[in-house]
Protein backbone atom coordinates (compact mmCIF):
# COMPACT_ATOMS: atom_id res chain seq x y z
CA UNK A 1 0.00 0.00 0.00
CA UNK A 2 3.13 2.10 0.41
CA UNK A 3 4.50 1.56 -3.13
CA UNK A 4 2.04 3.78 -5.00
CA UNK A 5 2.66 7.23 -2.74
CA UNK A 6 6.08 6.26 -2.28
CA UNK A 7 6.54 5.97 -6.54
CA UNK A 8 4.92 9.32 -6.09
CA UNK A 9 6.72 11.03 -4.15
CA UNK A 10 10.11 9.50 -5.46
CA UNK A 11 8.63 10.85 -9.22
CA UNK A 12 7.90 14.28 -7.73
CA UNK A 13 11.45 14.39 -6.24
CA UNK A 14 13.18 13.35 -9.29
CA UNK A 15 11.23 15.62 -10.91
CA UNK A 16 11.82 18.71 -8.74
CA UNK A 17 15.74 17.67 -8.54
CA UNK A 18 15.35 17.45 -12.40
CA UNK A 19 14.02 21.30 -12.32
CA UNK A 20 16.21 22.33 -9.86
CA UNK A 21 19.57 21.18 -11.43
CA UNK A 22 17.96 22.79 -14.80
CA UNK A 23 17.78 25.96 -12.97
CA UNK A 24 21.14 25.62 -11.56
CA UNK A 25 22.49 24.33 -15.00
CA UNK A 26 20.82 27.63 -16.78
CA UNK A 27 21.78 29.57 -14.03
CA UNK A 28 25.86 28.00 -14.05
CA UNK A 29 25.47 28.58 -18.10
CA UNK A 30 24.34 31.66 -17.61
CA UNK A 31 27.18 32.75 -15.74
CA UNK A 32 29.73 31.47 -17.09
CA UNK A 33 28.23 33.09 -20.51
CA UNK A 34 28.37 35.92 -18.25
CA UNK A 35 31.52 34.90 -17.11
CA UNK A 36 32.76 34.79 -20.20
CA UNK A 37 31.11 37.84 -21.89
CA UNK A 38 32.86 39.36 -19.11
CA UNK A 39 36.01 37.93 -19.32
CA UNK A 40 35.61 38.87 -23.56
CA UNK A 41 34.92 41.91 -22.58
CA UNK A 42 38.04 42.46 -19.60
CA UNK A 43 40.43 44.67 -20.57
CA UNK A 44 43.73 42.35 -21.71
CA UNK A 45 47.08 43.19 -20.40
CA UNK A 46 48.76 45.56 -22.36
CA UNK A 47 51.72 44.66 -24.87
CA UNK A 48 55.16 45.11 -24.40
CA UNK A 49 56.54 48.05 -26.24
CA UNK A 50 58.88 46.65 -29.02
CA UNK A 51 61.74 48.98 -28.65
CA UNK A 52 63.38 51.22 -26.07
CA UNK A 53 62.08 54.59 -25.67
CA UNK A 54 64.15 58.12 -26.16
CA UNK A 55 64.07 58.34 -22.27
CA UNK A 56 65.12 55.18 -21.57
CA UNK A 57 67.80 55.37 -23.86
CA UNK A 58 69.15 58.03 -21.78
CA UNK A 59 68.49 56.35 -18.51
CA UNK A 60 71.21 53.31 -20.25
CA UNK A 61 73.86 56.13 -20.32
CA UNK A 62 76.96 55.36 -18.17
CA UNK A 63 77.75 58.68 -16.30
CA UNK A 64 80.77 60.35 -15.25
CA UNK A 65 80.49 58.95 -11.64
CA UNK A 66 80.80 55.22 -13.35
CA UNK A 67 84.31 56.00 -14.23
CA UNK A 68 87.52 56.32 -12.32
CA UNK A 69 88.80 59.59 -11.48
CA UNK A 70 90.54 61.28 -14.05
CA UNK A 71 87.79 61.88 -16.91
CA UNK A 72 85.60 65.01 -17.71
CA UNK A 73 82.15 64.58 -19.71
CA UNK A 74 82.30 66.30 -23.22
CA UNK A 75 78.51 68.16 -23.30
CA UNK A 76 76.75 68.01 -26.24
CA UNK A 77 79.09 65.55 -28.06
CA UNK A 78 78.55 62.59 -29.88
CA UNK A 79 79.76 59.82 -31.52
CA UNK A 80 77.80 60.21 -34.82
CA UNK A 81 79.72 62.11 -37.76
CA UNK A 82 77.11 61.41 -40.09
CA UNK A 83 76.65 64.96 -40.81
CA UNK A 84 80.31 65.71 -41.30
CA UNK A 85 80.64 62.89 -44.21
CA UNK A 86 84.53 63.93 -45.39
CA UNK A 87 85.32 62.49 -41.77
CA UNK A 88 83.47 59.02 -42.44
CA UNK A 89 85.16 55.83 -43.01
CA UNK A 90 83.61 54.33 -46.16
CA UNK A 91 83.32 51.85 -49.19
CA UNK A 92 84.40 48.92 -47.37
CA UNK A 93 85.95 46.75 -50.08
CA UNK A 94 83.98 43.80 -48.48
CA UNK A 95 79.87 43.78 -48.21
CA UNK A 96 80.39 41.83 -44.80
CA UNK A 97 82.76 44.53 -43.48
CA UNK A 98 80.22 47.12 -43.47
CA UNK A 99 79.00 46.67 -40.06
CA UNK A 100 82.86 47.88 -38.63
CA UNK A 101 82.71 51.10 -40.26
CA UNK A 102 78.88 52.10 -39.77
CA UNK A 103 79.69 51.52 -35.98
CA UNK A 104 83.06 53.67 -36.47
CA UNK A 105 80.92 56.21 -38.16
CA UNK A 106 77.83 56.74 -36.04
CA UNK A 107 78.39 54.29 -32.92
CA UNK A 108 75.31 52.63 -34.36
CA UNK A 109 75.06 49.00 -36.47
CA UNK A 110 71.50 50.13 -38.28
CA UNK A 111 69.83 53.55 -39.39
CA UNK A 112 66.35 52.10 -38.78
CA UNK A 113 66.49 52.68 -34.66
CA UNK A 114 63.78 53.97 -33.15
CA UNK A 115 65.64 55.65 -29.84
CA UNK A 116 68.83 56.95 -29.77
CA UNK A 117 71.28 58.62 -27.01
CA UNK A 118 74.99 59.14 -26.98
CA UNK A 119 77.84 60.23 -24.05
CA UNK A 120 81.47 60.90 -24.71
CA UNK A 121 84.15 61.13 -22.15
CA UNK A 122 87.75 62.76 -22.64
CA UNK A 123 90.87 61.95 -19.88
CA UNK A 124 91.77 64.69 -18.66
CA UNK A 125 94.96 66.14 -20.43
CA UNK A 126 94.99 63.30 -22.85
CA UNK A 127 94.06 62.28 -26.39
CA UNK A 128 91.93 58.92 -24.72
CA UNK A 129 88.03 59.11 -25.49
CA UNK A 130 85.48 56.52 -24.18
CA UNK A 131 82.24 56.96 -25.88
CA UNK A 132 78.83 55.10 -25.56
CA UNK A 133 76.13 54.80 -27.91
CA UNK A 134 72.23 53.43 -27.21
CA UNK A 135 70.11 52.91 -29.62
CA UNK A 136 66.74 51.10 -29.47
CA UNK A 137 65.11 48.37 -32.31
CA UNK A 138 62.53 45.94 -33.00
CA UNK A 139 64.26 42.90 -31.57
CA UNK A 140 64.40 41.16 -35.26
CA UNK A 141 66.28 44.11 -36.33
CA UNK A 142 68.45 44.40 -33.35
CA UNK A 143 69.57 40.32 -33.47
CA UNK A 144 70.09 40.63 -36.83
CA UNK A 145 72.16 43.25 -36.19
CA UNK A 146 74.77 41.69 -33.74
CA UNK A 147 74.47 38.49 -36.59
CA UNK A 148 75.83 40.88 -38.80
CA UNK A 149 78.38 42.05 -36.48
CA UNK A 150 79.79 39.13 -35.34
CA UNK A 151 80.38 37.44 -39.05
CA UNK A 152 82.58 41.00 -39.54
CA UNK A 153 84.60 40.07 -36.74
CA UNK A 154 85.20 36.75 -37.38
CA UNK A 155 86.00 37.55 -41.19
CA UNK A 156 87.04 40.89 -41.76
CA UNK A 157 90.54 41.11 -39.82
CA UNK A 158 91.35 43.27 -42.86
CA UNK A 159 90.06 45.20 -45.30
CA UNK A 160 90.37 48.66 -47.70
CA UNK A 161 88.01 51.44 -47.28
CA UNK A 162 88.04 55.31 -47.63
CA UNK A 163 89.16 57.25 -44.59
CA UNK A 164 88.56 61.22 -45.53
CA UNK A 165 88.45 60.38 -49.19
CA UNK A 166 92.07 58.65 -48.71
CA UNK A 167 92.41 55.06 -49.18
CA UNK A 168 92.65 53.11 -45.38
CA UNK A 169 93.12 49.77 -44.64
CA UNK A 170 91.31 48.91 -41.69
CA UNK A 171 92.24 46.11 -39.16
CA UNK A 172 89.91 44.11 -36.37
CA UNK A 173 90.53 41.82 -33.53
CA UNK A 174 88.16 39.98 -31.84
CA UNK A 175 88.94 40.37 -27.94
CA UNK A 176 91.51 37.80 -26.50
CA UNK A 177 90.67 35.29 -24.36
CA UNK A 178 87.70 34.55 -22.30
CA UNK A 179 85.12 37.60 -22.21
CA UNK A 180 82.20 38.41 -19.72
CA UNK A 181 78.81 37.82 -21.43
CA UNK A 182 76.63 40.94 -21.31
CA UNK A 183 72.82 41.18 -22.23
CA UNK A 184 71.61 38.89 -24.27
CA UNK A 185 74.32 38.74 -26.60
CA UNK A 186 78.13 40.90 -26.76
CA UNK A 187 81.08 40.90 -28.85
CA UNK A 188 84.09 42.91 -27.72
CA UNK A 189 86.84 43.28 -30.30
CA UNK A 190 89.59 46.13 -31.40
CA UNK A 191 89.94 48.15 -34.86
CA UNK A 192 92.89 49.79 -35.99
CA UNK A 193 92.79 52.33 -39.25
CA UNK A 194 95.49 53.37 -40.78
CA UNK A 195 95.07 56.50 -43.27
CA UNK A 196 98.32 57.76 -44.73
CA UNK A 197 100.54 58.57 -42.31
CA UNK A 198 97.97 58.24 -39.27
CA UNK A 199 96.91 55.71 -37.05
CA UNK A 200 93.72 55.27 -35.48
CA UNK A 201 92.77 52.67 -32.95
CA UNK A 202 90.13 51.57 -30.75
CA UNK A 203 88.66 48.83 -28.54
CA UNK A 204 85.11 48.24 -28.60
CA UNK A 205 82.49 46.69 -27.23
CA UNK A 206 78.56 46.22 -28.44
CA UNK A 207 75.78 44.23 -26.24
CA UNK A 208 72.28 43.35 -26.90
CA UNK A 209 69.41 43.28 -24.75
CA UNK A 210 66.23 42.51 -26.24
CA UNK A 211 65.80 45.17 -29.25
CA UNK A 212 68.42 47.28 -27.58
CA UNK A 213 72.00 47.75 -28.66
CA UNK A 214 74.07 49.82 -26.76
CA UNK A 215 78.72 50.01 -27.89
CA UNK A 216 80.62 51.79 -25.99
CA UNK A 217 84.58 52.77 -27.89
CA UNK A 218 87.70 53.61 -26.77
CA UNK A 219 89.65 55.48 -28.69
CA UNK A 220 93.17 56.09 -27.83
CA UNK A 221 96.49 57.44 -28.87
CA UNK A 222 100.12 56.40 -28.80
CA UNK A 223 100.53 58.93 -26.17
CA UNK A 224 99.11 58.43 -22.93
CA UNK A 225 96.91 56.21 -21.09
CA UNK A 226 95.43 53.93 -23.38
CA UNK A 227 91.99 54.00 -20.86
CA UNK A 228 91.72 50.44 -20.97
CA UNK A 229 90.32 50.33 -16.90
CA UNK A 230 87.85 52.96 -17.70
CA UNK A 231 87.01 50.89 -21.21
CA UNK A 232 86.13 47.75 -19.15
CA UNK A 233 83.98 50.02 -16.28
CA UNK A 234 81.91 51.47 -19.05
CA UNK A 235 81.08 48.64 -20.92
CA UNK A 236 79.98 46.48 -17.70
CA UNK A 237 78.01 49.68 -16.65
CA UNK A 238 76.82 50.12 -20.29
CA UNK A 239 75.46 46.61 -20.13
CA UNK A 240 73.81 46.90 -16.40
CA UNK A 241 71.85 50.18 -17.40
CA UNK A 242 70.89 48.36 -20.87
CA UNK A 243 69.40 45.54 -19.16
CA UNK A 244 67.29 46.75 -17.07
CA UNK A 245 65.79 49.87 -19.91
CA UNK A 246 65.32 46.87 -21.99
CA UNK A 247 63.64 44.79 -19.61
CA UNK A 248 60.00 45.87 -20.08
CA UNK A 249 60.40 45.81 -24.07
CA UNK A 250 59.44 43.14 -26.10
Amino acid sequence: MYVRPRRVALAALVAASSLLLAACDGGSDSASGSGGKKDKGAPSAPAAPAAITADQAQQALVALTDLPAGWKLEPNTGLDKSQGGEEEIGNPSRPECAPITAVLNTGRLEEDHKANAQVVFTKKGDQTTVAQDVSGYERAVAEKAMAGLRTAVEKCAAFDAKESGKKATVKVKKAAGQQPKYGDESVSYSVTVVSGGMQMDFDLGTVRSHGAITTVLNNYSDHGDRGKAAFGKALAKAAEKLTAAASKTA
